[in-house]
């Protein structure tokens, strides 16, 4: 395997050269020296009869022609046959002979037998040499001197085949049908020595394309074999998936429920939590102000009674007994207000801890599916916004006690 990988990089390159109507390639260096030589021909046959016309100085333009083949076959002497066994420096070679030769090409400096006006020069050479140097003449851009009748003649034909005439394309048809021809012949060679130097990966190709029809045809019948089961299979499957997504959707419903429900309540949570707290600072607030309040209400009754009372009822001015009375009254009252605000706000903490433990009994409950209905709802609503009392302002009465006693010891009219 490394061999044929070795003798693949070490390929020589085919010579590639575009001619006038198309592409030539050669992988043979002697094949490319005869071609050379059988384009020389095309026009050294008529180079002896045309140097004899000194007078048109044609030989200037032959010479041309010689030294551009002449440049080319020393080429290949030179730089690609002296390096075939250097493929690296082969192939680099051939490149630039392509490159010279489309450099002559293009500049004029020679022609080939694709030239698709070549049955022109010729039709013109069988007329007279005359003929076929005024047609070379302008096909090459070459200035004839001295013009005399018949050279007059011939570039005025010329002219008009360059110019465009019938002529010239039919020429150029023909050209074009040659190469089309030339090409197929080359095909076919080329086709016919691929098969034969691939003979046997054909056969191996063969091989591999019945060993593929016998795995295709097996793997068809496993195929048919399987889609009765694939399909029951797939019934099971939406059946399954139809069950799944009505499940799915009675929780989205109640999730949506719940969520409607949790985003309404939400803020009514939040308050009564906040409420809950506040009360409970405030009864312990309270709680220690209702302490303070009577130990200060008993303190100042007893001092009261021991330095302005320490004597026998007789003696005791009624000043005395009126303020006795007074501060007596106005400390339980004192007392029993403190005492309502103390319990308001224990009460109102119980009542919104327990509005919150409804509310997220009520949540959980639409979460599972199971709340209560329409009807249950709006009552359980009701209940939960009710308004609170604390009833402070319906029993918050003044001290009667001592009203009683100043009306009790007034005189009457």
């Amino acid at each position: 395997m490394s061999e044929e990988v070795e003798q693949e990089e070490t390929k020589l390159k085919r010579i590639t050269i575009k001619t006038e109507t198309g592409s030539k390639w050669f992988d043979d260096l002697n094949k490319l020296s005869t071609w050379i030589q059988r384009q020389r021909d095309l026009y050294s046959v008529y180079q002896r009869d045309a140097q004899q016309k000194q007078q048109y100085k044609i030989h200037n333009l032959f010479k041309v022609f010689d030294q551009s083949w002449s440049d080319l076959q020393l080429n290949i002497n030179s730089s690609l046959m002296k390096y075939q066994h250097d493929p690296a420096t082969y192939n680099k070679n051939a490149e630039e002979f392509t490159k010279t030769f489309s450099y002559y090409l293009e500049n004029k400096d020679l022609f080939t037998e694709e030239n698709p006006h070549l049955s022109f020069f010729q039709q013109q050479a069988d007329k007279s040499i005359t003929h076929y140097i005024g047609a070379l003449a302008v096909a090459f851009d070459f200035n004839v001197t001295e013009i005399d009748r018949e050279m007059y003649q011939a570039l005025k034909e010329a002219d008009v085949y360059f110019e465009g005439g019938k002529e010239r394309a039919l020429n150029e048809e023909t050209g074009l049908q040659k190469l089309k021809e030339r090409w197929d012949l080359e095909f076919e060679e080329q086709r016919e020595k691929l098969l034969i130097d691939n003979q046997n990966a054909l056969l191996d190709l063969i091989e591999h394309n019945v060993t593929a029809e016998k795995l295709i045809s097996k793997w068809s019948e496993r195929i048919n074999s399987q889609s009765s089961e694939l399909k029951a299979h797939k019934e099971q499957f939406k059946k399954r998936l139809d069950d799944e997504l009505d499940s799915a959707k009675d929780d989205l419903e109640n999730l949506t429920k719940t969520y409607d429900d949790n985003l309404a309540l939400h803020a009514s949570v939040r308050y009564w939590g906040i409420q809950q707290n506040s009360h409970n600072k405030k009864a312990k607030v309270f709680a220690w102000v209702l302490g303070i309040t009577t130990i200060s209400v008993l303190a100042s009754i007893i001092l009261f009674a021991l330095l302005g009372l320490d004597k026998p009822f007789k003696e005791v001015a009624v000043s005395k007994l009126v303020t006795a009375a007074a501060l007596t009254t106005f400390g339980i009252w004192i007392i029993k207000i403190v005492a309502n605000i103390f319990m308001s706000h224990l009460h109102l903490a119980t009542d919104a801890q327990e509005r919150r433990t409804m509310i997220h009994t009520y949540l959980a409950l639409t979460r599972k599916g199971q709340g209560p209905k329409e009807e249950d709802r709006q009552l359980i609503l009701q209940t939960l916004f009710r308004p609170s009392t604390t009833d402070m302002v319906k029993n918050d009465q003044g001290p009667t006690q001592l009203v009683d006693m100043i009306n009790r010891l007034s005189p009457k009219q």
